[in-house]
């Protein structure tokens, strides 16, 4: 038991280089692996049972909570990415004109601290830390800190430019990654909240685009 929690964190990292590698070719903010993918998961012998104790329907071993360490990257990835977001979207009050897009803003934001609340509640059911193994890279969806300045300088135009392209590149990697998990041998009730994670961003994507000034 010791050693599968000593390897969790480094099995975590692994599930978000591939998840980011499924979407991303050459996904170079991705953490990397110091450890070979066999170490995230136990597979079970030949004659076991695929549905005993600690495992999942394809005979992985599950250490944490039912939850496997794709499962476990993917909430963790799109924590970091939804708290970045959410910071920027609460930047457009008092940096735009536009009052369509300060709408969609606050709405948008609003359903990124609800979508916070549910990716968290998972780790805490699960007993995972609620820490950040991605502070410091930069990955798709997310800006880097010179651009998250540039975001928190702008004003006007010049901050609704910033502002639509940082999102749309957010949304468009949160689609992605949901529809990445989903496929992947995920947990039931994480497929459940990447099904709705899409069908936010998708949402969000729509009305950004209509919105006023694009």
């Amino acid at each position: 038991m010791a050693d599968a929690a000593a390897g969790a964190p480094r099995a975590t990292l692994l599930a978000a280089a591939l998840l980011c590698a499924l979407t991303v070719p050459g996904c170079a903010g991705a953490p990397q692996p110091s450890v070979p993918p066999a170490s995230a998961t136990t597979t079970a012998p030949p004659h076991a049972s695929a549905h005993g104790p600690g495992q999942n329907h394809s005979g992985t071993t599950t250490a944490n909570g039912g939850l496997n360490a794709t499962d476990i990257g993917w909430i963790q990835l799109m924590i970091a990415m939804d708290d970045q977001a959410h910071h920027i979207l609460r930047l457009a009050r008092g940096r735009t004109a536009n009052k369509g897009l300060l709408d969609w803003a606050d709405d948008t934001a609003e359903s990124h601290r609800a979508e916070l609340g549910t990716l968290r509640a998972l780790l805490a059911k699960a007993g995972i830390p609620d820490d950040n193994p991605h502070a410091g890279h930069e990955m798709p969806g997310m800006v880097s800190t010179r651009e998250l300045r540039a975001l928190e300088a702008a004003r006007g135009s010049q901050f609704d430019r910033l502002l639509r392209s940082a999102l749309g590149e957010h949304l468009k990697q949160k689609r992605m990654l949901a529809t990445s998990v989903r496929k992947a041998d995920a947990d039931p009730e994480v497929k459940r909240v990447a099904l709705s994670v899409g069908t936010s961003a998708s949402d969000a994507q729509r009305r950004m685009s209509s919105a006023p000034g694009e």
